[in-house]
């Protein structure tokens, strides 16, 4: 016996398709809240307008629990860090020379100017290497209060917002894919119940009240599997626990390699001690005290520094200020020797269950309800849509009304949700925005010529 659906059931189905589809791509959307990095209508991505607090809880929880630099800088060695240094020696201390010789004859600067740059003498090889290694030891011993490693970290996310993003992105890849497929699964499995409980109550508002709990439902779930059970929980041959947990081997090595080449580099940790304003200071005494010692060996003790203390301040001022520039050849050595990667990656990997779910989750976090609640609100603006088609408060297109025709809808359905999930949208979704809105960019400006060539009076002929 064939069964015929009534025009208004039918349109119930082909709508509860749509919305099925339509919940699917907003929560895709929602997900992704990395972009944009700067403010765009008033808008600005989730993760960047918040990037000083969740890079301050990251280092709070997961940086300071790992690594300290009273530690890793002790992997430096002092004679080859004067070794990789000494060219730059005499520009390095140029700026004391010129200082404490101010008020000295042209001919004495100029001799002493020569006699420190000279990149074959005693000096180099002997008096300058030394305070180079001896600076390098002091560094060592004084590290926590030349360094700051918050500020280090902090600094670097702030100055470039879209970092923290990437390191979210990469390090839960896994977990932002199935936030982003667990919208078409669930959606799917609650928009099937929303479905026979709206073919069955003749209620229009059944609608607009089902989106709403598919869309609260959808989120809450796939939350919830991401991060718990935090500790395995065994059901028989079964072990729960959240799918991020699960890899946490594969988080420590994606994580601890985007840290150690872009944010904790040998550049930025040596930049973040010379400019910082909580650590200046102390390198500033750190080298006037430093170069104490070398003018003795520089000047065989002519010179009395304690009747310089103004001039030796402003060379060491001078010098922080221009240290930086001549350390590029000393990068690629720090970088190897410090082995950030290898030791976070290590330490990370033997976290407690309970350490490791806060290296992701605070993303989460600062607006899980708000995800939730969102995807409620679209949900409930979907099934609204639906119950004004099914009202006849909006027309849909008519065609005839039969079981071919649902099971042709109910298999397009099937075919895009099928295409959805294997094409994986959000691997590509935000190069996916960033083409839209430039198309729409361009689209804006093609409106604007259109619409002054229309205004524009027409040449006579």
């Amino acid at each position: 016996m064939k069964t015929v659906l009534s025009p208004r059931s039918m349109r119930r189905v082909v709508c509860l398709c749509c919305c099925l589809i339509l919940d699917a791509f907003a929560l895709i959307i929602l997900t992704n809240w990395f972009c944009p990095i700067k403010y765009i209508s008033r808008w600005q991505g989730i993760v960047p307008a918040k990037t000083l607090k969740m890079s301050e809880a990251m280092v709070n929880t997961t940086i300071n629990e790992l690594l300290t630099m009273e530690e890793i800088i002790q992997r430096l060695d002092p004679n080859t860090v004067a070794d990789i240094l000494l060219p730059q020696a005499g520009q390095i201390v140029q700026p004391f020379v010129d200082e404490l010789l101010a008020d000295k004859p042209k001919q004495i600067q100029n001799f002493a100017s020569s006699y420190a740059a000279d990149s074959e003498g005693w000096v180099q090889k002997k008096v300058a290497h030394k305070f180079l290694s001896d600076l390098t030891v002091d560094v060592q011993k004084n590290i926590g209060s030349i360094c700051n490693l918050r500020n280090c970290v902090v600094d670097m996310m702030m100055s470039d917002r879209s970092l923290l993003g990437k390191l979210f992105q990469i390090s839960g890849k896994d977990e932002l894919a199935f936030l982003t497929d667990s919208g078409l699964w669930f959606g799917f499995l609650l928009g099937l119940i929303q479905l026979v409980v709206a073919l069955y109550w003749d209620n229009p508002w059944t609608l607009s009240i089902g989106g709403l709990i598919v869309g609260l439902a959808t989120n809450w779930l796939a939350l919830k599997w991401i991060f718990e059970p935090v500790n395995p929980v065994k059901i028989g041959p079964i072990v729960l626990q959240g799918l991020f947990l699960r890899r946490q081997n594969e988080v420590a090595a994606d994580f601890s390699r985007f840290f150690a080449s872009k944010v904790l580099t040998s550049r930025q940790i040596w930049g973040s001690m010379l400019t910082d304003p909580t650590t200046l200071p102390e390198w500033e005494k750190l080298l006037a005290s430093r170069f104490s010692t070398f003018t003795k060996d520089f000047t065989f003790g002519a010179i009395d520094l304690e009747e310089k203390s103004r001039k030796l301040k402003a060379a060491s001022a001078r010098v922080c200020a221009k240290l930086f520039d001549y350390l590029n050849d000393l990068h690629g050595y720090v970088d190897k020797v410090l082995e950030i990667e290898q030791t976070l990656c290590v330490r990370m990997s033997a976290m407690t269950s309970t350490q490791f779910e806060r290296v992701l989750h605070p993303i989460f976090e600062e607006d899980e309800l708000t995800l939730i609640l969102a995807g409620g609100g679209l949900g409930f603006l979907a099934g609204f849509i639906q119950q004004l088609f099914s009202t006849g408060a909006m027309t849909f297109p008519s065609f005839s009304f039969g079981t071919p025709r649902l099971v042709q809808s109910l298999g397009s359905l099937v075919s895009v949700f099928v295409l959805s999930v294997a094409l994986k949208p959000e691997k590509n979704l935000l190069s996916f925005m960033q083409r839209l809105m430039e198309r729409t960019r361009q689209l804006k400006k093609r409106t604007r010529r259109l619409v002054r060539r229309q205004k524009s009076p027409t040449p006579e002929v």
